[in-house]
């Protein structure tokens, strides 16, 4: 901002200097906001592109010949009833010299100041999109005596006809005021003042003065109410150079690529809705980025980015701070329920997947969802992921495509074999390439021989190549296949990432490779690597296999690792501390990390044959852009897997299929719950036209379903377990019928829903109008699906009369998600020795639950307890190893104590704090449960940290875990305004291990949760005085 008012200062002193500026002419005509010469130029593409899409005015100088000549003649035949004058900086010549609008003025300072034009002609030449264009980049208009203004122009244009008025009024434009424009717009009302002003594209623009001049600032727009310069504005896709230059200095990024630039115009002038698909690695976040920067600063309007995992926030915090907007992160517990409405600033939210479905249905729901211009989906290819969130991801799409035309989505993957189909839902326009910035050779490796793959080539695979690496007999036995030998020849000059079948195959390699590959890698960057180890100490306590492995630049990464350990390893690879990392595929899904070579040690993951989405993740990662010119994958198989690999190289990418209508709550149910909750759709009918939507409904023949037949089961199966009931057609209020259900013979009840008995059989039609329940509504809120909801209600009503809070291992039980729990198995030897070690007040909870110490003899030895559901004694067993963690025990211990990977144990963690969330939600809309949302509303924001208080504030920030916590503020960073006021070099040298990068995103990070904490004041304090004049407040005497 000081660059900018410097910037701003400089302009003023050359213009005073020069002192060439002209005295103005006396300018007296209506601007008559029209579209008259836009239509006499149809043809002139530059100009409505400029117009149209918030570029820089200078690309109006594309604008044709015989536009100019048209306005020049225009300008000169011209002749009015109203005299002419304008003031011209001595600067604006060469803004005139590029813009269609200098042959206007031209013509202006060729007149006498007594020449005349004609109102008509006066209209033309005064279109309102020309002057719109012109505004947004060189004028501004200032606000000042209002009042006065309005009652003279009223006062002046009592009992004149409109045709009068349009000839006599006039504007006046003075230099930049400190006030924005409204928006409102000229016409004639023959009961209200006449002067209003039109703005389509000015961003709520009010001219309400009558004097029309140029500000000798040209080029300078400022807007108050985001405090967002928007200064030299170039061709950078309608933003100005300072952005430009910021991606440049955040990102590292020169220029674009030639595919990003193609992609970003076709976005910019098709305005519709986008699918682009490249390789891994191709560059496709940075256009989505641009795309929502143009949305938050041209258009004023927040943004959505889904992903799959929540990892740009510290990115994009520095971009953020720079150019005036807010990040706000919706992941876990993170993000509130509806966002606060912001007065001065547009936010970028950045969600998981669950998280955008919660924040869209509470923007609808308070009717604020036109605040929002932009979605933008990462990974739109999990669309057809099993599991639930395909089927939330496609109802989330088909509710906002349903409730508004005018949001833009916008889709990208690497890995979308039907992409027509896709784009047919979204009625999406399409971008594919096959670029890649680092050209990829693929290999295959058989016993000792090895094929370049070549799709062109009808042998596919071709030039044959043996390598010998000399292994001796031993080292042959325990490396069959020549790992080592085809990492060395890269390592440890550049990187090599190695993908295994399982977690235990990663572990087992990366100990292999330690043992097998050349002692001299020992030697190399010891420091660094003592650093990442006593970093990794640090977090939750180092595991033994790492701690032999780094030591030679070898590590292992999966999801048995805590995502604070995952993040030190990836950061030591970027920064080639560590060479070489064994991984399972999920690192090909999450995480930018390229290298020089990749191998994929089987063809297979899990027990699964690889297909070509999965493969060409994997082997996107070879290949680093700026770090070489080529990359290198190979695939190693079996003689007797050749064929099927073939086939795998030669085939399709996999279809994106719509898994709406088997995934039973998470599906079609949930899609109609919430349209009816939130009276998107609330009908037979108009849920029907709201299925039609979906992108089940475009492939259902292939599918095979009846999609109207399988909308009409779920609404009786609704119906039929009371979850939604009929609206009542007597009655003007609203109320509710008893519930009602249809007929076994009309369709058949969905399975594994209760059915309630002896409710009255009312048949409906097209027309009838739904509702849900208490506990629909409240497991729309959760958001839980519905069997949860049902045996949430059970358990929270049994709590209701023996609720124990000495301690607070009941509360845990409540809060313990009922279908994460399938990830951890009890060990009955465990068990009993937990059981045995709680307190009195801990084994009232167990006894409550029916869990008892003979219980607990039972499960050692392997019985199973007939007498307590084996659900119960499951979510208990979960729920022991959850208090652990509640009392601070770290998670390397806990883990240790129930043999449980760490990864799992710190998933568990944010899986009860998010269920912890949504009880609360759930409770909220249920009065009689109002107890347990006063007693667990801190509850879930507790359960995501678990650690002690002092370190609460600092795990907020996005980068930080409990670990680096720590570091923090035994370094004297104990809040947030510490670090936000710290210097980046006193932090890397107090802190271990921590890259320069990761500092400065830290501290952009903490500055940018004070500048929200600020906003949300700012705003609840306006919102609290909203509508009240505090001046005219008596005081009593």
């Amino acid at each position: 901002m000081e660059a900018l008012n410097d910037d701003k200062k400089d302009r003023q002193t050359s213009l005073n200097d020069n002192g060439r500026s002209k005295s103005p002419y006396t300018v007296e005509f209506l601007l008559q906001l029209d579209n008259t010469l836009l239509c006499n130029i149809e043809p002139d593409n530059g100009l409505h592109a400029s117009v149209n899409s918030c570029q820089p005015f200078q690309e109006l100088n594309e604008a044709t010949q015989g536009s100019r000549t048209l306005v020049q003649n225009v300008a000169t035949n011209a002749t009015t009833s109203s005299k002419i004058s304008f003031s011209v900086s001595p600067n604006m010549n060469e803004w005139q010299d590029k813009t269609l609008m200098n042959q206007i003025f031209a013509q202006f300072d060729s007149q006498n100041e007594e020449e005349i034009i004609s109102s008509e002609s006066c209209n033309n030449i005064s279109n309102y999109d020309i002057f719109d264009t012109f505004y947004k980049e060189d004028t501004r208009f200032e606000l000042d005596n209002v009042d006065q203004n309005v009652e003279e122009a009223n006062q002046l244009h009592k009992n004149v006809s409109h045709q009068e008025l349009m000839s006599a009024s006039c504007l006046h434009i003075t230099n930049f005021g400190d006030d924005t424009l409204e928006n409102d717009h000229f016409k004639k009302d023959n009961n209200s003042p006449i002067l209003k002003t039109k703005s389509r594209s000015l961003n709520k623009c009010k001219i309400l003065k009558k004097k029309l001049c140029f500000s000798n600032n040209v080029s300078i727009l400022k807007e108050t109410k985001n405090e967002t310069n928007l200064t030299n504005y170039s061709s950078f896709y309608g933003l100005s150079d300072n952005v430009k230059k910021l991606i440049k200095e955040v990102k590292g990024i020169r220029e674009l690529y030639h595919w990003q630039d193609e992609c970003l115009k076709l976005a910019i002038k098709s305005k519709k809705n986008l699918i682009y698909a490249l390789p891994t690695s191709g560059g496709k976040t940075l256009v989505a980025e641009i795309l929502m920067l143009r949305e938050i600063i041209c258009n004023k309007k927040n943004a959505i980015f889904i992903l799959p995992y929540v990892a740009l926030v510290q990115s994009m915090a520095i971009l953020a701070l720079k150019l005036g907007f807010l990040i706000e992160e919706y992941a876990n517990t993170k993000g509130r329920y509806p966002p606060i409405k912001r007065r001065r600033k547009n936010s970028l939210y950045i969600c998981t997947i669950e998280k955008a479905l919660g924040l869209v249905n509470s923007l609808i729901e308070t009717k604020r969802l036109t605040e929002i211009g932009i979605i933008v989906v990462d990974e739109l290819h999990l669309l057809g992921e099993s599991g639930g969130r395909g089927a939330t991801l496609e109802g989330l799409l088909t509710k906002i495509m349903f409730f508004s035309d005018i949001i833009r989505l916008i889709g990208m993957s690497a890995t979308i074999g039907n992409l027509k189909e896709i784009a047919q839902f979204l009625n999406a326009d399409t971008y594919s390439q096959n670029f890649r910035p680092v050209k990829i050779t693929e290999y295959v490796k058989c016993g000792n021989d090895m094929w370049v793959v070549n799709l062109n080539n009808e042998e596919l695979l071709v030039d044959m190549i043996t390598n010998d690496y000399k292994y001796s007999d031993d080292i042959a036995i325990l490396d069959p296949d020549r790992i080592g030998g085809l990492i060395m020849e890269v390592i440890p000059n550049d990187s090599c990432l190695i993908f295994c079948s399982s977690r235990k195959n990663c572990e087992n390699l990366a100990l292999l490779l330690a043992k097998i590959l050349s002692k001299n890698l020992y030697n190399n960057k010891v420091n660094e690597k003592m650093t990442l180890l006593n970093a990794l100490k640090t977090e939750e306590g180092l595991c033994p296999i790492l701690q032999k492995t780094i030591k030679f630049g070898i590590a292992y990464h999966h999801s048995g690792l805590t995502s604070e350990e995952r993040r030190l390893i990836e950061d030591a690879f970027r920064e080639s501390t560590l060479c070489v990392i064994c991984c399972t595929s999920t690192l090909a899904a999450g995480v930018n990390l390229p290298a020089r070579r990749v191998i994929l040690r089987s063809p297979y993951v899990g027990n699964q044959f690889l297909n070509l989405s999965r493969y060409k993740q994997m082997i996107g990662r070879a290949g680093r852009a700026g770090m070489g010119i080529l990359g290198e994958s190979i695939l190693i198989c079996k003689k007797s897997e050749i064929s099927k690999v073939k086939d795998l190289l030669t085939s399709q990418m996999d279809d994106s299929l719509s898994s709406l209508y088997i995934e039973n709550d998470k599906g079609l149910n949930n899609l109609i719950l919430s349209a009816i909750q939130l009276n998107i759709a609330s009908t037979r009918s108009k849920l029907h036209k709201l299925t039609i939507s979906t992108l089940l409904n475009i492939q259902q023949n292939r599918i095979g379903i009846n999609l109207k037949a399988i909308t009409d089961e779920t609404i009786t199966a609704l119906l039929k377990c009371g979850v939604i009931k009929v609206k009542s057609k007597n009655s003007n209020t609203g109320n509710p019928n008893v519930t009602v259900v249809i007929p076994s013979q009309a369709s058949t009840c969905k399975k594994n829903l209760p059915v309630k008995e002896g409710v009255k059989t009312v048949m409906f039609t097209s027309e009838t109008e739904f509702q849900l329940c208490d506990l629909g509504q409240a497991a729309m809120k959760g958001p839980v699906d519905l069997k949860t909801a049902y045996t949430l209600y059970e358990d929270l009503k049994i709590a209701q009369r023996h609720l124990i809070l000495i301690d607070d291992l009941h509360l845990l039980y409540l809060v313990t998600p009922y279908d994460n729990i399938s990830q951890i198995t009890p060990i009955g030897s465990i068990y009993y020795d937990v059981i045995m070690e709680l307190t009195e007040n801990q084994m009232q909870v167990a006894r409550l639950l029916g869990i008892t110490e003979a219980m607990a003899n039972k499960i050692r030895d392997g019985i199973i307890p007939k007498f307590v559901e084996k659900r119960v004694i499951h979510r208990f067993y979960v729920t022991l190893i959850v208090h652990e963690l509640w009392n601070h025990h770290t998670i390397y211990s806990v883990a240790e104590k129930y043999q449980v990977n760490k990864g799992i144990i710190q998933g568990l963690l944010n899986a009860v704090s998010m269920f912890a969330f949504s009880v609360v939600r759930f409770c909220q809309e249920l009065p009689e449960f109002w107890a347990f949302t006063e007693i667990l509303s801190t509850f879930s924001k507790k359960l995501s940290y678990c650690c002690p208080l002092e370190l609460e504030k600092l795990m907020e920030l996005p980068s930080v875990k409990i670990g680096r916590a720590r570091q923090l503020y035994k370094a004297g960073y104990k809040t947030l305004q510490s670090i936000a006021k710290a210097d980046p070099k006193e932090i890397k040298e107090n802190i271990p291990y921590l890259s320069n990068k990761l500092v400065l995103q830290i501290i952009a990070a903490a500055k940018l949760l004070i500048l929200q904490r600020a906003e949300d004041l700012k705003d609840e304090y306006e919102d609290i005085l909203d509508g009240i004049d505090i001046s005219q407040i008596d005081v009593c005497k």
